[in-house]
């Protein structure tokens, strides 16, 4: 074998650790719109991947033994490049349909037709590698060792690359398009150089390079649109029946993984179609002394806009950049406005400024980060609040039953770091309301009438909930229920009609 074949098969070595992290990666994103970003969806892709890379690992061992025809190693990675260049098109074919099934039954049936394919074919190709790379049983685990050390350096480095420039540059559609050309454009220079050429290895090439061309569009109502490692976000104006006015009204959508984060009346930009901005607002004049305020969660900046009308000062923590633009450029929040791009837990860890009030407005589609919800993040926030400061939690709906025991659980916590807690509902129904906890290290006492109903502690049942610590983050186990049912609303609200734009 030349020295330049080995160096080539050990780039294609390269490429296909790169290859598995990529498709793996995206897919993970392309079910975030449709099936939520919960446990369950990481739980069934890593678990799809691995039972892919067990078949695709066996099938190379079996065929090593079989094939005399090295170039068999080049004819699985183009038609795995081939499969990464259409995963779009599978995916927007498949999930349409496995929407309608359970959260699990669902995602394991898309990963299924769209990733584990390409992986069980990268798979392939490393038992392939080594066994036309040994020379002799002496350096088996020599070339064992060379093969699996450079794959996993490439799967390394096409992780970074893919999670923070590729995938919020360019997006889903064009990350795996790409890298699927890279990975057809050497197997077809192997299949070349080793002269093992045939009119299929072009056509397959051309079946790739055509695919893009059928990659799905955005629906017209679209005002933007993003992909991102942190999720697909985008701006959409929809007409939707206002309750209050009694009739239909054009509201702008802040939409991320199909989840609204932010619905906006058109006409009048400053207000919500969610109650829970002015009932956060209200009883946060109630409540607060003074107006220094931290705002963790943008969004689409309804909230933010309140708050402003009520002549708080305030700071605001967003963890995605892209949210920071959107609401600067399609929801009327001020371009000169400074957005501290971080995470919520980390600014507080670093930030020597003290606040009057701190609020938690977090959700990332449908799931809100567990890391700020233990008791050590609580107890760090106490420093971050003046004497009089108080805490603010947004959280679901659910306070009773099994959906309601991540809620109990967050209450729980407050109460183990001391602080004084009043909790009230946006409205009696807890599947279409917020919760609202209102935190201190002094008792709350209201300078004004309070008109919306606290949900008193002693009415609520704390046995089966748990503190929450950093040592033991449970939090995304116990909100799944509540998490699951928003996603399953949001389906039939969002992601279904958005479906049937494209």
């Amino acid at each position: 074998m030349s020295k330049k074949l080995q160096l080539l098969l050990f780039i294609l070595a390269f490429i296909e650790g790169g290859g598995v992290m990529c498709v793996e990666l995206c897919s993970a994103k392309i079910l975030s719109p449709i099936f939520g970003t919960s446990i369950y969806i990481w739980a069934s892709v890593l678990g799809i991947t691995l039972t892919a890379l067990m078949s695709g690992y066996y099938l190379g061992g079996y065929l090593s033994s079989k094939q005399k025809n090295n170039s068999i190693i080049y004819w699985l990675m183009l038609v795995g490049g081939l499969l990464l260049t259409i995963t779009p098109i599978i995916s927007d074919t498949i999930l349409p349909i496995t929407i309608n099934f359970g959260l699990a039954t669902g995602s394991i049936i898309s990963l299924l037709c769209f990733l584990f394919f390409p992986l069980m074919l990268f798979g392939a190709t490393s038992p392939l590698l080594i066994s036309y790379l040994t020379k002799d049983v002496n350096e088996s685990g020599k070339s064992s060792g060379t093969v699996y050390a450079i794959s996993t350096l490439g799967g390394i480095i096409t992780t970074f690359l893919v999670g923070f420039y590729t995938l919020p540059e360019f997006g889903i559609t064009k990350t795996l398009y790409g890298y699927g050309i890279l990975v057809m454009a050497i197997s077809l220079y192997l299949i070349i150089y080793t002269k093992s050429f045939k009119t299929s290895a072009a056509v397959i090439v051309l079946l790739g390079i055509l695919s893009f061309n059928f990659q799905h569009k955005v629906s017209g109502e679209t005002l933007y649109f993003s992909e991102g490692i942190l999720g697909e976000v985008k701006v959409v104006d929809r007409a939707l029946f206002s309750e209050k006015e009694g009739q239909m009204k054009t509201y702008r959508q802040l939409i991320v993984n199909n989840i609204s984060q932010t619905i906006m009346d058109k006409d009048n930009p400053d207000k919500s179609y969610w109650d829970y901005v002015e009932i956060l607002t209200y009883n946060i004049n109630l409540y607060a002394a003074q107006k220094k305020t931290l705002l963790l969660g943008l969004g689409g900046g309804t909230l933010y806009k309140s708050l402003k009308k009520h002549d708080y000062a305030i700071d605001v923590v967003e963890l995605d950049e892209r949210i920071a633009n959107v609401a600067k450029e399609y929801f009327h929040i001020n371009k000169d406005l400074n957005v501290v791009v971080d995470d919520a837990r980390h600014y507080l860890n670093v930030t020597d400024q003290k606040y009057d009030v701190i609020i938690y407005d977090l959700f990332q589609a449908e799931t809100p980060p567990i890391h700020i919800m233990t008791q050590e993040a609580f107890n760090d926030i106490k420093d971050k609040l003046t004497p009089d400061g108080i805490l603010v939690v947004n959280f679901y709906g659910f306070i009773t039953g099994e959906k309601g025991k991540a809620a109990r659980s967050v209450y729980k916590t407050l109460l183990e770091a001391d602080y004084n807690v009043r909790l009230m509902g946006t409205s009696a129904i807890e599947s279409e309301r917020n919760l609202l906890f209102f935190c201190s290290n002094k008792e709350l006492k209201a300078n004004n009438k309070v008109l919306h109903p606290i949900i008193y502690e002693m009415d609520i049942d704390f046995k089966d909930a748990e503190v929450l610590t950093d040592d033991k983050p449970k939090l995304d186990h116990l909100y799944l229920e509540a998490a699951m049912a928003w996603r399953t609303e949001y389906n039939e609200f969002n992601t279904k009609y958005y479906l049937q734009q494209y």
